[in-house]
């Protein structure tokens, strides 16, 4: 590893820049951490922007060889490449040794740490340009406060071989078939990182999560794409990767009013709930969850307001109106107006600086992932870079048709389209009948539209997929729950409303990212567009499978599919007029 010095116990864990533990390679997220250190001490050799420090978080890597060490000593090939469930394999992973000459510096590094640590996957697969493999892994925070060197260090090592077991896991496995990749090519690093925030009460998280993305797919009338998008949220960027409610807003304008059709409906689209480590007690012992060390809270629990004091404006409800800060009466909104309209915290002015050097280091718009925390009296803010990922943008030329005279040929419009160029080549569509939708089933949809995936990526077949609210949305009343490798050969998907689904359009970091790096194409349709959906001639075509809640047809003429990425408008044309 280029960037990072081997694990020292003279300096241990917190030490300024990398460590390495054991042989092989850094894999995909560790290599962009140490593009993204290097950046910033070129670009920032202080360490610190306009009062903000910056930096990487202190971080180990496990690197690949002791992985296949792993794998081998413990013979775990065979039921990690057979058709286990996730449960199965990820116990038989935990109950193996981990053992070797690496446990010793493991022990020393938990022996001398004492805040909560994120286990995250770094496969040398992960994060290229073409196959981000975004959110496919498995990542594990632990609280690492127990007792015991011995029970924190069987925390981390549990972690470490959760990790490992979630390159195994169905939807890896999906993946890899999507992509037409051997499994058995894959190895998997580790980053031990420590986790950016700070302890309140029995909690630990960050005083803002984000991801930049230096590149807006849905870009106003007035603001272009190449001015960016950053999302925010209180706590851990788990909200955001995840797909729930977060502040979405440009950096370029961060004053620019908010699209909120009326006050009812910017609380309702408001975060109101936020991750944290649990530091006290946890609900069982359980090391194959994810989320063994994590809890969900509600904002409105959070007994001293004026930790709020940036990123909340109050509600007025006897005036309809919102009161930027914290008022002594009044729910809490995270409208993050302190920040941004009153520059309480300079972070907006930061968040330029660092993605216009990222941008300029790597000659290509990127994606970054950050963690602030507020510090003390005798610290500056913090800063802290997560991770730095390349965004596929295609700049080919689409003209849209002229519609006007077209219009018995179109199936589907959109203003906010994401993606660029033409596909015609799509012969079957899947979609959720609007007849018995009920978005209480919305986890049952979601195995359903598993199901029909598997047999699509079984004979090589691509899919228009038609569904309500928020596609790989973690909130099932917000939309249908899958990841990426069950709707994997999707090659174009349409986010439409319902009258009792009227959800704002997807912002989960790793599902766009998925759908960016493989360019499919992806429809937010608003009330108007979808008034205009032919539901009439969707539901002509042939039926090839059908569920309670989930149909699927194919056409006897491939569809036409354009997006113009510069306008982020596109359209879909039946492709019958002129057919044979």
């Amino acid at each position: 590893m280029e960037s990072g010095h081997k694990f020292d116990r003279q300096t241990g864990f917190m030490h300024d820049g990398f460590t390495y533990i054991g042989r092989g390679l850094p894999g995909g997220k560790a290599s962009g951490l140490a593009l993204a250190q290097e950046i910033l001490i070129k670009n920032f050799p202080e360490g610190s922007i306009d009062g903000m420090q910056v930096d990487i978080p202190h971080t180990t890597v496990l690197l690949s060889g002791v992985f296949e060490e792993f794998m081998k000593n413990n013979d775990l090939y065979d039921i990690a490449l057979s058709d286990a469930s996730d449960e199965d394999i990820a116990i038989s992973f935990i109950h193996a040794s981990f053992g070797g000459v690496y446990s010793g510096d493991l022990y020393f590094l938990i022996e001398n740490v004492d805040r909560p640590l994120a286990i995250r996957s770094s496969s040398i697969c992960e994060d290229s340009l073409n196959e981000p493999f975004a959110g496919v892994y498995e990542t594990k925070m632990v609280a690492n406060n127990q007792t015991s060197t011995t029970e924190k260090y069987n925390a981390l090592v549990n972690a470490i071989k959760y990790v490992y077991a979630s390159m195994f896991f169905q939807q890896s496995k999906k993946y890899f078939k999507t992509i037409n990749r051997d499994i058995k090519e894959e190895k998997m690093a580790v980053v031990i990182q420590e986790v950016v925030g700070d302890q309140h009460g029995e909690f630990f998280y960050p005083y803002i999560s984000g991801v930049l993305k230096s590149y807006n797919f849905y870009p106003s009338e007035q603001i272009g794409p190449d001015a960016g998008f950053a999302a925010l949220a209180f706590g851990l960027g788990k909200t955001i990767v995840d797909g729930s409610i977060c502040w979405s807003y440009c950096p370029r304008y961060p004053r620019t009013p908010q699209p909120f059709n009326n006050m009812r409906d910017l609380l309702e689209n408001t975060q109101k709930e936020y991750w944290a480590v649990n530091l006290g007690t946890i609900n069982s012992y359980n090391p194959v969850a994810e989320t063994e060390y994590l809890v969900q809270n509600s904002i409105f629990d959070i007994k001293d307001r004026d930790e709020l004091r940036h990123v909340c404006s109050t509600y007025d409800h006897t005036n309809d109106r919102l009161i930027m800060g914290v008022q002594k009466y009044g729910a809490p909104v995270l409208d993050f107006a302190p920040i941004l309209r009153a520059g309480t915290l300079p972070l907006n002015n930061v968040i330029e600086k660092v993605i216009k050097a990222c941008e300029d280091e790597t000659d290509s718009k990127v994606e970054i992932e950050f963690a602030v925390s507020l510090g003390s009296k005798n610290t500056k803010p913090r800063f802290g870079f997560l991770q730095l990922r390349p965004i596929n943008v295609s700049h080919e030329i689409v003209d849209l048709p002229d519609i006007d005279n077209n219009v018995d040929d179109v199936l589907l419009l959109s203003k906010r389209a994401m993606g660029n160029g033409i596909y015609e080549d799509v012969c079957d569509i899947v979609y959720i009948r609007p007849d018995t939708f009920d978005v209480k089933y919305s986890s049952e949809i979601a195995g359903d539209i598993n199901e029909l995936n598997t047999l699509f990526t079984a004979n090589k077949r691509t899919y228009l997929l038609i569904g309500f609210g928020r596609w790989g949305t973690s909130d099932p009343w917000c939309g249908i729950p899958v990841r990426w490798p069950q709707i994997s050969n999707a090659k174009v998907i349409v986010e439409s409303v319902l009258p009792s689904m009227q959800a704002d359009f997807s912002q989960g970091a790793h599902f766009f990212h998925n759908m960016t790096a493989h360019n499919v194409f992806y429809f937010s349709v608003d009330e108007d567009e979808a008034k205009n959906l032919d539901w009439n001639w969707i539901q002509q075509q042939k039926t090839i499978n059908e569920t309670k809640f989930v149909k699927h047809v194919r056409l006897k003429h491939s569809l036409k599919v354009m997006v113009d990425g510069r306008l982020s408008k596109g359209v879909i044309l039946k492709n019958e007029v002129g057919a044979q």
